[in-house]
This record gives structure tokens, sequence and C-alpha cells, in this order.
């Protein structure tokens, strides 16, 4: 768009002044009577007159030339290392850096879109997570799975005491029966792990509220089904594919950078070798030989077509 306006710019001053014409008054009393009518004469004519126009102060080339001057500077090449670095850190502004407005909205706009469903996958994630955990919370009680170790006959269990008001204390107790009798033991209270395993190790099944405690037993524990601790897990793993999806709009939002930044080069290279119109605009002094016998100012431009 600048170099159209700059080519209908220099033009139009270019026409404007192309009807200008000089006085030869000093180059007319000049006698070439002897030589009239000879090219010769007409070659040394010209010459003396653009030795005088020459030494004459015209201002309009000169005002063209700052004009051509001022709007090359508005357009000078752009780096494509600076267009990636620009679209690594923010989608978008490489590409706006090479001025192209319609993919920089459309980087920038996925960029806005992913983060925001980002958002969106993270707090139903939390809000899943709460749901779960309160429901563990409220259905899951460690008393009576430490009660149900201590009536049956598990190596170690005689350390356990169900009543111990130290729940901390009652945990470790706890442990030191597992760790003899199962492959995993009792996380710290609101873990992660701690949430995860009572859903599903089987050792954990007759604290579930739902639980048959007198008839579950070392024996039968392995094989028990409890519909509440499926249930429980199911909306456990719905939190964590609502995280998951989280995570996977991360790993786009990279892509999205990584996209932006190769795009933004290409994008800075196209501009920097796209279809353009350079003009080189000039004002010269020509004898019109046919017409009025006289110095005129005719515009030249110069087309030059890059790809």
């Amino acid at each position: 768009m600048y170099k159209n306006l700059k080519f209908a710019v220099l033009f139009l001053i270019a026409v404007l002044f192309s009807n200008l014409s000089f006085s030869q008054t000093a180059i007319d009393d000049f006698d070439f009577s002897t030589t009239k009518g000879n090219k010769e004469s007409s070659n040394i004519k010209l010459d003396l007159k653009d030795k005088l126009l020459s030494e004459k102060d015209f201002n309009i080339p000169n005002s063209i030339n700052e004009i051509e001057r001022k709007l090359d500077e508005e357009e000078e090449p752009k780096s494509p290392v600076v267009g990636a670095m620009l679209s690594a850190v923010l989608p978008g502004l490489g590409e706006f850096y090479g001025k192209n407005y319609i993919k920089a909205g459309a980087f920038l706009a996925v960029e806005a879109a992913l983060w925001v469903t980002y958002t969106i996958f993270q707090n139903k994630g939390d809000d899943q997570t709460t749901y779960y955990q309160n429901y563990a919370n409220q259905n899951w009680d460690v008393r009576k799975y430490a009660r149900w170790l201590k009536r049956e006959p598990f190596t170690g269990n005689e350390v356990i005491n169900p009543d111990e008001q130290n729940l901390n204390i009652l945990r470790n107790q706890l442990n030191l029966c597992e760790e003899k009798n199962f492959s995993h033991t009792l996380p710290n209270y609101g873990e992660q792990q701690y949430y995860e395993v009572i859903g599903k190790y089987q050792n954990f099944v007759v604290g579930w509220s739902e639980a048959n405690y007198d008839a579950i037993t070392k024996a039968n524990y392995g094989t028990t089904k409890l519909g509440q601790v499926d249930f429980y897990m199911s909306e456990r793993e719905n939190a964590n594919t609502w995280y998951s999806r989280g995570s996977l709009m991360i790993t786009v939002v990279i892509l999205n950078h990584i996209l932006s930044a190769a795009d933004a080069v290409w994008t800075v290279i196209t501009y920097n070798k796209k279809l353009q119109l350079k003009t080189n605009m000039s004002v010269k002094y020509h004898y019109d030989f046919a017409g009025s016998n006289d110095y005129k100012l005719v515009p030249y431009a110069n087309l030059t077509l890059n790809f």
C-alpha cells in the first residue's frame, strides 16, 4: 500500500510540473545561424542550455527526492529472526511485524482460545477433584479399616490401636502392619496418593461405608467388589480426564508458538520479497525539437517487479 502511495505522490508531483518551461533568452542570443538546421548545431545548443540550466537552482527535483527518501525509510526490510522471536513469545506478533494482519489475528485468536479452554478444563478438574475428595472423606473411615486389620489374623496387627486419638500415630501403626501383608500402605491423609490407593487397592475396601464389615475377611477381601468404590473411582477418573484435556491444551499452546514462529519467518521473508511496486521517480529536462523549441520538465518512472 505504501509503495502505491509513493508512486501516486511522485507521479502527481511530476505531472503538475511537467508543463513548466524555462526562458531560453540567454541561449537564443547565441548565434547558431552558421549551423542552423544542422544536427551538430542542435547538439551544441542543447549542451549549452543544459549547462545553464544546471547552474540554476531548481527545488522541484530536490523536493521529489526528499519525498522519495522519506517513503523509502518507512518500508525497510525486516528481520525474519526478530519475527520468529516475537511469535515465539506471543503467537501472531511476528506476523504483525511482517504486516500480515490477518494471520496475526488468527494466531492470536487461537492462542487466546487455547488459554480460555485450558482454564475451563482446569476449573472443571478442580471442581471434580473437590467433589470426589469430599466423597471419600465422608465415606471412607480409617478407624473402621484399623478395626478390621486388628480383628483379622494379619501379621504385625498387634501394634494397631483403632482408638488412637492421634490419626497420624494410627496411620504409622497401620503402615507397620501393611508393610508385612500388602503391596501398598496408607499415605498421608489428604495427599493425592491417599485418594488414589483407598479406591484402587483391595485391602482398603473394608473402610468404605457400604462395605459389610462382618462379611469381609482376610480370605475374601481380595475378591470383594463394591459399587461404591466403582463410582468413586469413576468420579476420580473424570477429574483426571479434565486435567488431561488441560494438559493437551498446554501442548497445543506450545505447538501454536512453534508454528507461529516458523510462519513468522516465512511471513517476513514474503514481506521482503513479495510482489511490490518500486518506483524510481525522476524529473529530467529535455529539449523539445519538434514542438515548442523549449526545455520541458519531463517525469520518468522506473517500475521494477520483485518476486
